[in-house]
């Protein structure tokens, strides 16, 4: 019996010294691939003409491009911008925080609800089931 325990016990040590070295040689091999940041930065580009075109730019230049944004004519947003597609976008600072009044028959709703949640963990509870 205490043979067999040391030989398992003996078994769990040499698995935790080869994961431990398992991570030590992993650590090394990370530290070598990944070495000094400022080497690894990468251009990557195509090549392309550059067309020029006089009324594209005048147009951008001049906010042809632009919209009001939510009917107001003080905002302008590009067409292709996002926020186009939004209605309204709430102020942080003027949050109301809604305090709802829960009425009694809402509330025993509200204790049977949470009594089904945890029933069945107090059934094991009683029979003697440990998580």
């Amino acid at each position: 019996m205490w043979h067999e325990a040391r030989r398992s016990e003996k078994k769990v040590h040499e698995m935790m010294d080869a994961a431990r070295k398992r991570a030590q040689r992993r650590a090394i091999y990370l530290a070598k691939r990944r070495g000094d940041p400022s080497q690894s930065i990468q251009a990557v580009g195509t090549r392309c003409r550059i067309h020029r075109d006089d009324a594209l730019y005048q147009a951008t230049e001049d906010q042809q491009g632009l919209i009001p944004w939510n009917g107001k004519q003080d905002i302008m947003i590009d067409r292709f911008d996002g926020r186009a597609l939004l209605d309204f976008i709430r102020d942080g600072s003027t949050r109301r925080h809604r305090v709802s009044e829960i009425t009694e028959e809402e509330e025993e709703l509200e204790e049977f609800v949470s009594f089904e949640r945890y029933r069945d963990l107090i059934k094991h509870r009683r029979r003697g089931c440990r998580y």
